[in-house]
């Protein structure tokens, strides 16, 4: 039976605007009407997606009506039973005026122990603290944007919060504690940045080094955390007009993939379409970020509206290197419509490689209106057998919707990382189930197949201009004669037949553009290979049509034909007359080279000859 990609979806009583994941069973989502009279509450809801066809509500929290609803989310660590998950909700409009936004929440998903032969009892959301988070007190001011880094077992993770329609951008950093309530956080420095970002993310480098990357509409900046120091923002990307354009493309949303690897949606300009771009960070402070692989979206997407990635192989610490992996990546398009993709991480000879991104299935209309949260629960571990071996993504959408897509998942067995005789030398990871689109051959068939007809034709004619086979396109007679002189022929000399026959005098009316000297000169055939074929001038002083005394070539006779001299004992003057006068009948061209005058003798240029020559040249 071929997998395929399943989907559950639930309804809710409020616009959604946010989620993320607990586990790969629960799954937090949040929104509202705001802090309007619209009669539309604020919200935070726990929904139970254990089973894969049904979405069901396992508890909510009704939040203050006269405050905003939650703008942005982020699931922490658990600790002593209690779940944290951090929000960005903004304080009511009158605390704001007294310069009081406590926009920074804490909420917990309190679950109480289970008692031997009864169900699972359901959990609690409670808030737990809310604080200031940013220095400024702009009005307008909201938490746009929170990120946390990726959790690893006994290490703190860090939190990155930025501001949106703030007159003074700023991003908050913070730490989550191993240990120590659930609401336990602290500051670690803020950064005053130009623009506001559009996205950011954080990830862990080492133990106790961390490295956030954010995005404004044209440039990515890194900045280096650790506990003892913030470094200032580097940017190490910045995009670039498309030849032939004024307008530059927009970053929208940016996703680290590994400490050495981001992965962007860039909107091209005048909604012109949409690009997902992985760049390979600089590893020393000099360098910049190169673009390491990019994809285009369906031309039915215009804009890309959100980004969640997905490893299918995670490392265990943040000291352990990432070895062979495979993500999966969604984006949300203008259109309602998810685009997932997969992309593999490889490592040759030591070097970390991206490749294969390529398109894995496009969800339309995934929601009747706009998709405004994506967000990917963990895999399962490939030491645990898993009811459901999949991954699933969560959407969210103004239209009160939640949508969760299960991608089935098998486990493979790299064939590099085994031998016939010590067996799997490294533990098997999981892939999608479902064979991602690669490139159609067809386009590089259809280019191939054009080159070599191209190359067939270009062939056909040169062989043909060249006398090498006998004309069927007949493109002989359309070509320029220094075009057609054949190759067997090029400095040839009377001897080079030695078939006898009779002298033969050249006919002054085949003095036209058809035949080169090469052609002329084989033409005749001394009687005896020794003797010497001339090129002369008529005596009589004859012209032809281009006003140049006609050309007579033959077996030299001295008694009928006087005096002639070889080309090598010509005066380099009369060599070059003779030159321009053959050049201009077309008899000869520079690229013929002057080998072909070898073994011929050549008749005086003077008197009357030469003053026609002079006129005519």
């Amino acid at each position: 039976m071929a997998k395929e990609i399943r989907s559950t979806k639930i309804t809710l009583s409020y616009p959604l605007y946010v989620c993320d994941w607990v586990d790969a069973k629960q799954l937090v989502v949040g929104g509202g009407g705001g802090s309007g009279r619209n009669g539309v509450g604020n919200k935070i809801t726990l929904l139970d997606a254990s089973n894969p066809t049904e979405l069901s509500q396992a508890a909510e929290l009704e939040l203050r009506s006269d405050e905003d609803n939650p703008t942005s989310l982020a699931v922490g660590p658990r600790r002593d039973g209690v779940t944290a998950v951090f929000a960005g909700i903004n304080s009511s409009p009158d605390d704001i005026k007294k310069g009081r936004n406590q926009q920074f929440r804490v909420f917990g998903i309190k679950t109480a122990a289970k008692t031997s032969g009864e169900k699972s009892p359901s959990p609690d959301l409670v808030e737990l603290k809310r604080e200031s988070l940013f220095m400024h007190k702009d009005g307008d001011t909201y938490q746009r944007l929170l990120r946390l880094s990726p959790p690893f077992e006994g290490h703190a993770q860090i939190g990155a919060a930025a501001t949106g329609f703030s007159k003074e951008p700023q991003i908050a950093i913070f730490d989550v504690p191993v240990s120590g309530a659930a609401a336990s956080w602290k500051h670690w420095g803020w950064l005053d940045i130009p623009k506001e970002a559009m996205d950011l993310d954080v990830c862990q480098k080492t133990e106790d080094t961390y490295q956030l990357a954010y995005c404004d509409d044209h440039d990515i900046f890194t900045v280096d955390v650790s506990k003892e120091e913030i470094s200032e923002p580097k940017c190490v990307y910045s995009l670039r007009p498309e030849e032939g354009s004024t307008a530059k493309p927009a970053f929208r949303s940016l996703r680290y993939l590994t400490p050495g690897f981001l992965v962007t949606v860039v909107n091209k300009p005048g909604s012109g379409g949409v690009a997902l771009q992985g760049y390979r960070l600089p590893t020393k402070d000099q360098e910049t970020a190169r673009l390491a692989i990019q994809k285009s979206l369906p031309k039915s997407v215009s804009k890309a509206t959100g980004l969640a990635v997905r490893n299918l192989s995670p490392p265990s610490s943040p000291t352990e290197k990432q070895d062979e992996a495979q993500f999966v990546i969604a984006v949300a398009g203008n259109d309602s419509s998810i685009s997932l993709f997969t992309m593999e991480h490889k490592s040759a000879l030591n070097v970390d490689l991206l490749a294969n991104l390529a398109p894995l299935q496009t969800i339309k209309s995934a929601h009747a209106s706009n998709i405004t949260g994506l967000s990917f629960s963990v895999p399962p571990k490939t030491s645990s057998k898993p009811v459901e071996l999949s991954v699933k993504l969560a959407s969210v959408a103004v239209g009160f919707t939640t949508v969760v897509h299960s991608i089935p998942l098998k486990k493979y067995l790299d064939k590099s990382t085994s031998t016939p005789n010590e067996g799997p030398s490294k533990p098997s990871r999981y892939v999608v189930a479902i064979k991602s689109k690669g490139e159609s051959p067809m386009a590089l068939i259809t280019v191939m197949t054009i080159v070599v007809l191209i190359m067939a034709l270009v062939g056909q004619s040169f062989m043909e201009a060249k006398s090498i086979t006998k004309p069927i396109l007949g493109v002989k007679d359309y070509l320029p004669a220094s075009w057609t002189v054949p190759l067997q022929k090029l400095g040839s000399t009377a001897d080079s037949n030695p078939e006898p026959a009779p002298g033969v005098e050249f006919d002054p009316s085949a003095n036209s553009n058809s035949k080169t000297i090469g052609d002329l000169l084989a033409d005749v055939k001394p009687e005896d290979g020794a003797q010497n074929v001339v090129i002369r001038h008529d005596e009589t002083g004859a012209v032809g049509p281009d006003g140049l005394p006609d050309l007579h070539i033959g077996v030299h006779d001295e008694e009928v034909h006087g005096p002639a001299t070889s080309w090598d004992d010509l005066d380099p003057k009369e060599r070059d007359l003779w030159k321009q006068r053959l050049k201009k009948t077309g008899h000869w061209v520079e690229d013929m080279g002057e080998t072909i005058f070898k073994g011929v003798l050549f008749g005086e240029i003077g008197g009357a000859i030469g003053n026609i020559m002079g006129e005519a040249l």
